[in-house]
């Protein structure tokens, strides 16, 4: 059981770096951000996008398992999105004020 649990947590933190990733080549969001056209609030929506991905995700798969653990997949859900959130802030901080430098 408990391995079952690592490997969920490890397949939603890698499933959630596949999305955000997806998503911030598809919008082209690290170029925007060099150039100063595209903002935080397009940074937050890409992250909460995939948040809802990893999210209905993990919650039809508890569902198809019987299992109730809906809650922990939500917390494991929102932990791996987490992580990839903070390091999109720190790519954001360091790019957008070196933007604002620059000019």
């Amino acid at each position: 059981m408990l391995g079952v649990l690592f490997v969920g947590v490890f397949c939603a933190i890698l499933f959630a770096y596949a999305c955000t990733e997806f998503l911030l080549v598809h919008l082209d969001l690290r170029r925007r951000v060099m150039e100063g056209k595209s903002g935080l609030p397009m940074l937050l929506a890409v992250n909460v996008a995939s948040l809802a991905a990893v999210w209905i995700t993990s919650a039809t798969l508890v569902e198809a398992s019987g299992q109730n653990f809906h809650l922990q997949a939500a917390l494991i859900s929102v932990g791996a999105q987490m992580v990839w959130l903070i390091h999109s802030l720190r790519f954001y901080r360091r790019d957008h004020l070196r933007v604002r430098f620059e000019n």
